[in-house]
């Protein structure tokens, strides 16, 4: 096929041809034959045309086509192919209080947690790394999961309803099929002891008093009292 490739054209249109067949997948300069200057001056166009997004330097996401063509893509999913399936990412900061209506800010660039160290280099994203809460990885948390913690931790900062009116949505998303409570408690463990705090009084509110008692307490009854300060005069 080198000689084919040789051809002026030729390069670009493998790349074409080969991308716009593709969904949900990552591209690298690499996977194509040809010039790699060629082939990056392809990618290029196809990222202008709307049919790629630059995740990092030298890698790029397909997301779902449609009849009107590509679907605008998360990073989380190319994240989460960058990383692999064994990852746990989720929103997180305004990115995940707006996802679970919790706000009504939109992050001006997807925020994603990660439990890895922060990979260098992501084009349009923000990047937390959560790499003590291995637990998340260990209960195969999904998406929604993480997001779900992340908004715990951020209450305080993130969630603009009052506490009363926060406490009810959190117990609302607990109903979620993607929402596995079981999952949230076997993570636990890992998370800040803030977190658990709260994780505990959502769970307690939802009625599943049970599965609260499995999350481990904060030691500190000051750490307890300032986690759940943000529930104003509303019963944990």
């Amino acid at each position: 096929m080198g000689h084919v490739l040789d051809r002026k054209g030729s390069v670009a249109q493998q790349v074409r041809r080969r991308v716009l067949r593709s969904d949900e997948r990552l591209w690298r300069i690499e996977d194509f034959e040809g010039s790699p200057s060629a082939v990056n001056n392809e990618l290029r166009r196809l990222i202008s045309r709307g049919e790629l997004v630059r995740v990092r330097r030298g890698v790029y996401w397909r997301g779902k086509k449609s009849r009107f063509g590509m679907i605008g893509a998360s990073q989380g999913e190319a994240v989460q192919k960058l990383f692999g399936a064994q990852e746990a990412i989720g929103a997180t900061g305004w990115h995940a209080t707006n996802l679970l209506g919790l706000s009504t800010q939109v992050s001006p660039v997807e925020a994603l947690a990660v439990t890895h160290r922060r990979p260098d280099g992501l084009h349009n994203v923000k990047i937390s790394s959560r790499a003590a809460r291995s637990g998340r990885r260990e209960a195969k948390l999904n998406g929604m999961e993480v997001t779900f913690l992340e908004a715990l931790e951020g209450w305080d900062r993130y969630v603009e309803a009052d506490g009363a009116t926060a406490l009810e949505r959190f117990g609302e998303l607990l109903d979620r099929e993607d929402v596995r409570v079981e999952r949230l408690v076997r993570a636990s463990r890992t998370e800040p002891p803030v977190v658990r705090e709260r994780l505990r009084a959502v769970l307690r509110h939802g009625g599943y008093e049970e599965q609260a008692e499995r999350v481990p307490a904060a030691r500190d009854p000051r750490t307890r009292a300032r986690a759940l300060r943000v529930l104003g005069g509303t019963a944990a």
